[in-house]
């Protein structure tokens, strides 16, 4: 009787284990989301630049890591769209989890270019720090999760390698916070 009670325990122990580890790989708000700001919006808001805003939350492709105290555990691909702009400008962050919530740091681009002399937010020629391409928040919320910009964040259009850059800080009201809704990963 003994034996077939520790073989149960031990299956169920690998099974729940198994579990665990899968559970560990979706990271926490894991998903696509967006948001399309309408005329009455935009036009309500003047200062606002971003008129469309998405974001793809997925397991990291990182690979191994050596930091044990915060691990990267997800990829976080924000794009914005800007006001006279076709394409987006964008900002593939490695995230950590921080309680429920994700940090993701800017995406650098492999370009050289001018330091700016003007810290003003917008689209620039130039980069305010080539070495720090700062941060933004993942927050989940019922409506879907809320993108805030943690600190000055730069975001590059495709194909990476070159301006103009979209910089956004976290004291602009206008440009600091999205409210993204889920959609289907596409």
């Amino acid at each position: 009787m003994a034996p077939s009670f520790w073989r149960i325990a031990v299956a169920t122990g690998a099974v729940l284990t198994a579990g665990a580890a899968g559970a560990a790989e979706t990271p926490p708000l894991a998903g696509c989301y967006e948001r399309i700001y309408d005329a009455a919006h935009l036009s309500a808001h003047k200062g606002q630049l971003v008129v469309r805003a998405t974001i793809s939350i997925a397991a990291t492709k990182f690979g191994e890591q050596t930091d044990k105290r915060d691990p990267i555990v997800a990829d976080g691909d924000l794009k914005i769209w800007v006001r006279g702009r076709k394409h987006s400008f964008d900002s593939i962050g490695a995230c950590w989890a921080e309680g429920n919530n994700l940090i993701c740091g800017g995406s650098l681009s492999a370009a050289e270019a001018d330091t700016c002399k003007s810290k003003r937010d917008g689209i620039r020629q130039c980069r305010i720090d080539p070495s720090d391409a700062g941060s933004f928040k993942i927050e989940g919320k019922p409506e879907g999760v809320l993108v805030s910009i943690r600190e000055r964040l730069e975001l590059v259009p495709a194909p990476y390698d070159g301006g103009p850059y979209l910089y956004f800080s976290p004291t602009n009201v206008e440009n600091r916070a999205f409210l993204l809704n889920r959609t289907d990963c596409k």
